[in-house]
């Protein structure tokens, strides 16, 4: 009579003879899909660091988080169209992680993956609560809450559809945040009533939007930044 084979070399080799990336299902993609990484400041590792995490939102704020951090640290980014749940948002921070020391991560993303469920978003969440304690264990964290979205050409109206999914976003966030002792900065409730602030679009922001949210941002990152 044969051997026996144990289960759970079968499972092994099952799932090595599977083709590459077959044991997990293709992330759900955007028609275009981007990602923008800038380290400020990325030939030495003086000096307290800071880095900005999310999507275009953050991109349109990090400049005046910049100016207004000048002197106090160097301000990195990554930015991109990913959904929390896509295993290359992970990959991608993790290598940005794994190359720098940072004091101070804010993070500030939501508005992407609408084809995805806020059950995904959630996990999607968790686990990149995982990876920030793995990778950037020295780092204060501080979670942005997700920005309103308007209707593109009657700012004075939420979308029905795309806001209240922000909603219901910021509302597992802030589960989770204070679950992990994580502390928010609440850029929803700032914009909330303020049409004025708003792109013609309804989810980005004008100047003044932009002057806002970064002086929100700028004043939670200084309050976690180490003394000198």
């Amino acid at each position: 009579m044969p051997a026996r084979i144990p289960a759970a070399l079968l499972a092994a080799a099952f799932l090595a003879a599977l083709p590459l990336g077959a044991a997990e299902p293709a992330p759900k993609l955007e028609r275009i899909e981007w990602s923008d990484i800038w380290i400020t400041d990325a030939d030495r590792e003086a000096g307290a660091r800071v880095l900005l995490v999310g999507d275009s939102i953050v991109r349109g704020y990090y400049d005046g988080v910049e100016k207004a951090l000048a002197g106090k640290a160097a301000c990195a980014r990554y930015t991109t169209s990913k959904f929390l749940g896509n295993p290359d948002y992970a990959g991608e921070l993790g290598l940005i992680l794994d190359r720098h020391r940072y004091d101070v991560i804010h993070i500030n993303n939501g508005l992407h993956g609408w084809d995805c469920t806020e059950e995904e978003y959630r996990k999607g969440l968790a686990a990149l609560v995982v990876l920030l304690r793995e990778k950037a264990p020295g780092a204060k964290v501080v979670w942005g809450m997700t920005t309103p979205v308007r209707v593109a050409g009657d700012l004075a109206k939420l979308d029905a559809d795309k806001n209240a999914r922000a909603v219901a976003r910021n509302q597992i966030a802030a589960e989770i945040m204070k679950t992990n002792g994580i502390p928010v900065t609440d850029l929803y409730a700032a914009l909330a009533d303020r049409p004025d602030l708003f792109a013609d679009d309804g989810v980005h922001h004008n100047a003044k939007g932009r002057q806002l949210l970064a002086g929100m941002v700028a004043d939670a990152v200084g309050k976690c930044l180490p003394k000198e």
